[in-house]
């Protein structure tokens, strides 16, 4: 019966909602392909260049990951902005997948998970700064408590309240609604902030046990659009939460 009103549900979508996803999927291709052949430095190399290499290649990573779930929102977002008196020039997708309103919320959307990634080869280069060592063995001492926090914020309220957030577009753009094309930048970048009090946790571990390895990438971005779209989201979000709590406390006894 599932599988009848899904299939149900997927003949009456527009011609407009597989174009927008097969753009963002191909998008989405491109950039695992980006990541796969990139050459990512270690953070806490305290050079420039080191820096913006780091930091695109984050951001392509982020576009990889957070594509896929992204689709439903950045659907609505092209569907809303076209029915709105004020941008009625604004049209959904045509020959690029992505209209204009929806093209500048994907484009914030990832500057936001851009600058997390600024913000985090900037920390671990303050911690170089101070002389405290950054080395693998070092983040392999850490990656067992790192999976631990990780585990138990699944679990708490806060995390819970974001995902609900991230998984009901009609109930941001209720509450978050803005018009024109500087409305449409500032809710993508609002929806990102979203996104990253939902998942930065996930996205401490990724950094923290592997940055931009691809089998991790695999297995958060599953983890992630999971969590998005997948009904009972927030059930699979704790149960998650009990993987890593699990993955965690084996790593901290395989230390001791």
């Amino acid at each position: 019966m599932q599988v009848r009103t899904v299939a149900t549900t997927l003949r009456t979508l527009p011609r407009a909602a597989y174009v927008l996803g097969a753009t963002l999927g191909a998008l989405s291709i491109l950039s695992w392909l980006v990541v796969a052949s990139a050459n990512m430095p270690m953070a806490g190399m305290l050079d420039l260049s080191a820096l913006l290499l780091f930091t695109a290649i984050w951001g392509v990573g982020m576009v990889a990951m957070m594509f896929p779930s992204l689709i439903p929102m950045v659907y609505t977002v092209a569907v809303s902005a076209r029915k709105s008196p004020e941008t009625e020039t604004l049209s959904i997708p045509h020959k690029t997948g992505v209209s204009t309103s929806s093209g500048l919320f994907i484009l914030a959307y990832v500057a936001i998970w851009t600058i997390v990634g600024a913000a985090f080869y900037l920390a671990i280069s303050g911690l170089v700064l101070i002389g405290l060592s950054t080395s693998i063995a070092v983040f392999a001492l850490w990656a067992g408590p790192s999976m631990i926090l990780v585990g138990l914020y699944q679990f708490t309220r806060f995390k819970q309240d974001s995902l609900m957030k991230c998984r009901s577009p009609m109930t941001f753009l209720f509450t978050r609604w803005r018009t024109g094309k500087t409305g449409a930048a500032l809710m993508g970048a609002d929806y990102g902030l979203f996104c990253t009090k939902c998942c930065w946790a996930l996205m401490a571990g990724l950094l923290t046990v592997g940055a931009m390895s691809l089998p991790l990438m695999g297995v958060f971005s599953i983890i992630i659009f999971v969590e998005k779209i997948v009904p009972f989201g927030a059930l699979i979000s704790k149960l998650v939460g009990a993987g890593f709590l699990t993955v965690g406390i084996f790593l901290l006894t395989t230390i001791l």
